[in-house]
């Protein structure tokens, strides 16, 4: 039987209390959207799944990864086909083929909480997973570069080969919290996706540490002897390390660096070319002394009262693949508005076919870094935003890495739904580039729709999240909802912009692109009615409560 279009979905929204009028929208785009979670707790637990971030591989089957405290996901073929009872949360990892049914499932954990957080696909099929984790014992570890558990909380990085079976799992931290500090592993405590691959198959993966004292003592955050910076910066460090899973052991790690100045720094994202010979790392620096480059957009801190700003730093590998390749920092920028009060964080990160950095996330500041109405933009003012009187704003940015200082910003935008209030607002943790170099972004807005108008001339971002006249919703259907967009590749035209949820709160963290340019777009919803087409899972696993989703959208 034909499965349920979207249209007849939401005609059923009319029969809770709760929901909103349905909006009449264009014949769905949706080539599967499914529900992940389950209903059973553990004993301590509370019944929520969520996802985080996913990825395609060359084949277009889509792998995402997350974290759950339910005894009953939907398992199959699975590495670990059991929660691991003597603990509170685990990850979790599943494939699912092009048209969306689910190839395998697995639950990842050990004797403690443990949050799946970035996923990247590997060349061959098969998916490599980053997260945090403060299991001591049971994590499943194979060929590792580190057997034990260093401190409070660790990373871990898991390779599945295509039919889900485990081929590298390590641990890689040292004596004090990787991730956020006091281990918190919420949906929201990791954002960006922090891991990536090179067509060789190596995994590259940024983060956070307060483990300072880099060097060979199993306490210490491991630190490779070729690393552009092996001393801790501050109090709380991004780094970078490149990992090779078809080696085992201690030669696995081939690089490892702190990455950061004298404040903390939180390494969101990360992207690689296809040789390994350029990799970019972003994220949010409250730091002074942030390392920059002289060529970069601005190399100088904003004012001591400002909250944060982004950075995005690259650094290229003289041997991609050895482990006595020479690493150079060749770009590396503060990214945010360089004035009182600046509050800004870069999330996501993807690479044009032509090497273009392009980069998301979120601002509350009017004077984040936009250009003149000459330049192509979508919207270039947000005089509205101010940090304790507005909500975040989403942006996107183009970079060029091989020009200068300020000719090294290609484009920048607003992307609407800021307030005034402190109410609305949205932000994105998903971006990625297409053949043509379009760009595609998602994440979250709480704001209101209106219709998207283009225009020759840059505007001032409006204060609601604009919609184009194809989207599948064009009004917030809950309290919050999925935002998905894509902008030209030049960042003057929204060529799609839409809301996607149900009658509760939801929000996308992941996103990536299939081969036939399909978006894929994963995350949380608390909707009993989110809008489904040809699903694995119809059911959401615990009503009311959170549960992951999984969608693949025809673009």
């Amino acid at each position: 039987m034909k499965s349920k279009t979207l249209a007849v979905l939401l005609a059923a929204t009319a029969w809770s209390c709760t929901a909103k009028a349905p909006v009449e929208v264009m014949e769905p785009q949706l080539v599967f959207s499914t529900y992940l979670g389950g209903k059973t707790a553990c004993a301590t637990c509370s019944p929520f799944t969520f996802g985080l971030n996913a990825a395609s591989d060359g084949a277009g089957n889509t792998y995402v990864t997350g974290a759950t405290q339910v005894l009953d996901l939907p398992v199959k073929s699975a590495a670990q086909p059991t929660f691991p009872l003597q603990s509170t949360q685990a990850a979790f990892v599943a494939k699912y083929d092009p048209a969306g049914n689910l190839v395998w499932c697995t639950y990842l954990g050990g004797n403690n909480e443990t949050i799946g957080i970035g996923v990247g696909a590997m060349p061959g099929g098969g998916v490599a997973v980053v997260g945090l984790t403060t299991s001591t014992t049971a994590f499943p570890i194979v060929n590792a570069y580190s057997t034990t558990h260093s401190g409070q909380s660790d990373y871990f990085v898991s390779v599945f080969d295509g039919d889900g079976h485990l081929t590298y799992s390590t641990y890689l931290g040292g004596s004090d919290y990787e991730g956020e500090a006091g281990a918190v592993f919420a949906d929201n405590s990791s954002n960006g996706n922090n891991v990536a691959v090179d067509a060789q198959g190596r995994v590259y993966l940024t983060g956070i540490t307060q483990s300072s004292g880099g060097g060979s003592s199993a306490k210490s955050f491991p630190v490779s002897s070729n690393a552009v910076q092996p001393a801790f910066g501050g109090k709380v460090d991004a780094f970078l390390a490149v990992i090779d899973p078809s080696r085992s052991g201690a030669s696995s790690l081939l690089y490892s660096s702190f990455l950061g100045g004298n404040g903390d720094e939180k390494g969101h994202g990360i992207a690689v070319n296809s040789t390994g010979s350029l990799v970019t790392v972003v994220g949010y620096t409250q730091s002074t002394n942030f390392p920059t480059t002289a060529n970069g957009f601005r190399s100088t801190p904003p004012p001591a009262d400002a909250v944060s700003n982004g950075f995005v730093a690259q650094f290229a590998s003289s041997q991609p693949g050895s482990p006595s390749s020479v690493f150079s920092k060749t770009y590396a920028t503060y990214l945010g508005a360089d004035a009182s009060g600046a509050r800004d964080d870069v999330y996501a990160v993807a690479l044009s076919p032509t090497g273009l950095i392009v980069l998301t996330g979120r601002t509350q500041s009017a004077a984040f870094p936009m250009l003149d109405s000459s330049h192509p933009s979508i919207y270039n003012s947000a005089p509205y935003l101010g940090v304790g009187v507005s909500n975040d704003e989403p942006f996107l940015v183009k970079i060029d890495p091989t020009r200068s200082g300020a000719a090294s910003l290609v484009y920048s935008t607003f992307l609407g739904g800021g307030s005034t209030t402190g109410t609305g607002g949205g932000f994105c943790t998903g971006v990625a580039v297409d053949g043509s170099g379009a760009s595609y972004v998602a994440g979250e807005t709480s704001a209101q729709g209106i219709p998207y108008q283009y225009s020759s001339v840059p505007q001032q971002a409006p204060q609601a999240t604009p919609y184009t006249p194809d989207a599948l919703f064009t009004a917030n259907q809950g309290t919050t909802d999925v935002l998905h967009m894509q902008v030209s590749a030049d960042g003057s035209t929204l060529r799609y912009s839409t809301f996607i949820g149900g009658p509760a709160s939801d929000r996308s963290y992941g996103l990536a692109l299939d081969p036939s340019g399909n978006v894929v777009l994963s995350g949380l919803t608390y909707s009993t009615n989110f809008p489904l087409q040809n699903p694995a899972q119809a059911w959401p696993g615990n009503t009311g409560r959170m549960n992951a989703f999984v969608m693949k959208m025809r673009r």
